[in-house]
């Protein structure tokens, strides 16, 4: 009985890693390639020079959340950042998003107005 209830538990967990979620926060392009995402709970991996991206699907949907040029603040030439929300799923493990399902480019008042990623917008002055 009980090892069926340590199998079950086990899958309930495996589930419950691998499950998307929405996120929302700061969407972070400060160069070529180099692709982060900051939320209430972390600082998230994207993309970096010289690693493998993700599928050219997922990446699609990050660019997409860069594009309404009203609502993106250039940090770098044609680099910089965005407000976005993003349907996702995240390796704990490695701080990391590894598939992007939707996204959505949101004001940048809304990432400016949430007190719990505000102090975080990336303007690369550190």
């Amino acid at each position: 009985m009980i090892k069926y209830l340590m199998l079950t538990l086990s899958l309930l967990a495996s589930f419950q890693l691998s499950a998307s979620e929405r996120v929302c926060g700061w969407l972070d392009n400060p160069s070529p390639a180099n692709l982060f995402f900051t939320d209430s709970e972390a600082f998230w991996f994207i993309s970096a020079q010289g690693k493998a991206p993700l599928n050219d699907a997922s990446m699609n949907l990050v660019y997409a959340a860069l594009h309404d040029e009203q609502q993106f603040v250039r940090t770098n030439v044609n680099y910089g950042f965005s407000c976005a929300c993003l349907t996702v799923d995240k390796s704990l493990e490695t701080n990391s998003i590894t598939k992007v399902y939707q996204s959505e480019q949101m004001t940048l008042k809304t990432c400016l107005e949430d007190q719990t990623i505000a102090e975080h917008i990336p303007l690369g002055l550190n």
